[in-house]
């Protein structure tokens, strides 16, 4: 009697399962192999256009949030535009106020500084050692005073006055040396302030010993070389 190995019956029925497998075994049906290749194949396509979608799906989000960013960045700087540019006109009245203030006050600097000149130079003549003056009283239906000094040495002059009304627009007050009997000189012009009052340099006056009279009269801006308007006030000399 031969010894036969001792085997177990669940390692008997796995043999026996993978013979009956071996034994049994057929390739599928070429029909039923293209069903399910073309199944899959569809499957994959599917999976394709779903990750395709989602990236499109990514894109559109990307890009809206681009926008949004986009959008925002160019509503500040408008905003800021907007902003800067009611600063710059500000900025731009404020420069022509303070240029306004400025003109006005150089206006004023100027008139100040001509102020002191004139009355530089109405001292200047009073303190000469030797002048000729006149004292000039108004004409009938006039008020004001004046006086003229002129330094009997250089000839240089000034008048003095107040209570004189401005002259009217496009008139000038203007003074006339009198020497006897003949005809009235130019002898410079002058203005009124809305004070009423003046201390101004006038022209030179030639020969000062023989002039024996002053006279002022409204003359055009610019003066004439004789007199053409009213006399408003004259006197006589005194040395």
């Amino acid at each position: 009697m031969v010894d036969v190995p001792g085997t177990d019956d669940r390692e008997l029925d796995g043999l026996a399962l993978e013979a009956l497998a071996e034994a049994y075994a057929t390739s599928p049906p070429s029909a039923l192999r293209d069903r399910m290749l073309g199944a899959a194949r569809q499957e994959t396509a599917l999976q394709r256009a779903l990750r395709a979608r989602g990236a499109w799906r990514l894109v559109g989000v990307v890009a809206a949030g681009t926008a949004l960013v986009l959008g925002g960045l160019v509503a500040r700087e408008s905003r800021l535009a907007s902003e800067r540019g009611a600063e710059l006109a500000a900025l731009a009245a404020k420069n022509a106020e303070l240029g306004t203030q400025v003109e006005r006050q150089s206006h004023q600097l100027a008139r100040l500084e001509a102020a002191l000149d004139s009355q530089a130079h109405v001292i200047s003549v009073m303190g000469a050692p030797r002048t000729v003056t006149a004292a000039l009283v108004p004409r009938e239906g006039v008020t004001g005073r004046a006086r003229v000094l002129v330094d009997a040495a250089s000839g240089e002059a000034a008048i003095v006055a107040s209570g004189l009304d401005p002259a009217p627009p496009g008139q000038t007050y203007e003074v006339w040396a009198i020497r006897g009997q003949g005809p009235p000189e130019p002898a410079g012009l002058f203005t009124v302030s809305a004070e009423h009052a003046v201390a101004a340099r006038i022209a030179s006056v030639k020969n000062p010993a023989g002039v024996t009279a002053f006279a002022v009269s409204i003359e055009p801006a610019g003066g004439s070389a004789t007199p053409t308007g009213p006399i408003v006030l004259v006197g006589g000399t005194v040395s």
